[in-house]
């Protein structure tokens, strides 16, 4: 095996650079019209995609988790302020680790339907639309005492086609862990 197996992706400075040019180009086209106008309407579009948009999409947008030697490694996302700090001090980023050891069970969602380890290649999964708010559910979910956990595996089916070996690969590995 190798160090990692990766999914999703990593979080950058994206949403930053993508939210201040958005509400640039917003406030500098209503510049013509009005100056309190552009700046009320760069800074409501700054807000929304700040503390909004890019924190309720995080999970889709940048839900990065590796399978390690000893368990999976996954960005700490559980409440707001979590994934707020993730959107505006993306270098400041928080991982959390599972031991395989604190698994109890585990499948993988894909739309309304689970899946095992022994049925993972009978998946066929949906394509995964551009937009976040409009992708279908993919992700693996642990069981482990506390509650569960979702992995998110949407934007990694999105722009790779091996995501359904590469997760059965994982799945093997936890099963060897696990039982």
């Amino acid at each position: 095996m190798t160090d990692s197996i990766e999914f999703g992706n990593k979080i950058n400075r994206r949403p930053l650079i993508v939210s201040f040019l958005l509400s640039l180009i917003v406030g500098s086209i209503f510049l013509a019209i009005n100056l309190k106008l552009a700046l009320g309407l760069f800074l409501l579009i700054l807000g929304f995609m700040l503390l909004w948009y890019y924190p309720t999409n995080l999970r889709t947008l940048f839900g990065h988790w590796q399978v390690e030697k000893h368990g999976i490694s996954y960005y700490k996302m559980h409440s707001y302020r979590d994934r707020l700090k993730m959107v505006l001090l993306p270098d400041k980023t928080d991982f959390q680790f599972i031991s395989f050891s604190q698994v109890h069970k585990y499948h993988v969602v894909e739309g309304n339907h689970k899946y095992t380890s022994a049925d993972i290649l009978t998946i066929n999964p949906a394509k995964q639309s551009l937009l976040p708010w409009k992708r279908k559910a993919f992700y693996l979910e642990l069981e482990i005492k506390n509650g569960t956990i979702d992995l998110d595996l949407s934007s990694s089916q999105r722009r790779d086609s091996n995501t359904l070996f590469r997760l059965s690969n994982v799945l093997k590995i936890i099963d060897s862990k696990i039982n």
